[in-house]
């Protein structure tokens, strides 16, 4: 009887755990929600290294992109998401004409793995005239943020050509 009560007492701190994670230690480890007026990360100028990135000072974000995942497959896009965040393999590059697609993880879930899953937690605070960074082959591409909206899970439209002639896409 005791180890029965035992084993469900843990049953019940396990699930209780996994379910109210986000609330009571989440916090602890998962960046700030405040966004600072005075980010840590700056463009300073300086060279640019060949290790592609993406920088976005105001949400204080410096993240490795991954270029060589060349399958759109989920279990692979979700396999690359471990080594940073990724750019999808069936858009243009940064700086070429189109619209380039990077996907990042936004998770606050401590049972979740990957290095990179608080990467775009804070993407939701950038605003239209906020700018980003991509760095690719040691070329730095500056983008203005123009647009934010949220879709649906299944809306895939957003992964096509719009209407400016070289953008990208930030999707978490």
């Amino acid at each position: 009887l005791l180890f029965g009560v035992g084993m469900g007492l843990v049953v019940v701190i396990f699930l209780l755990f996994g379910f109210f994670n986000d609330r009571f230690i989440a916090p602890f480890i998962t960046p700030s929600r405040n966004v600072s007026s005075t980010p840590i990360i700056i463009d300073g100028g300086a060279a640019v290294d060949a290790e592609p990135k993406i920088v976005i000072p105001k949400i204080n974000v410096e993240i490795p992109v991954v270029y060589d995942e060349p399958s759109v497959e989920e279990k692979a896009v979700q396999n690359a998401l471990e080594r940073g965040v990724v750019h999808y393999a069936t858009t243009p590059n940064p700086g070429e004409k189109g619209n380039s697609v990077i996907f990042g993880h936004s998770s606050n879930n401590i049972l979740n793995k990957g290095k990179y899953k608080f990467a775009f937690v804070l993407l939701s605070k950038l605003e239209a005239g906020d700018t980003f960074y991509l760095n690719k082959d040691g070329v730095r591409y500056s983008y203005k943020i123009y647009e934010k909206k949220i879709v649906a899970p299944n809306e895939l439209s957003v992964l096509g050509a719009n209407d400016r002639a070289a953008t990208v896409t930030l999707i978490t």
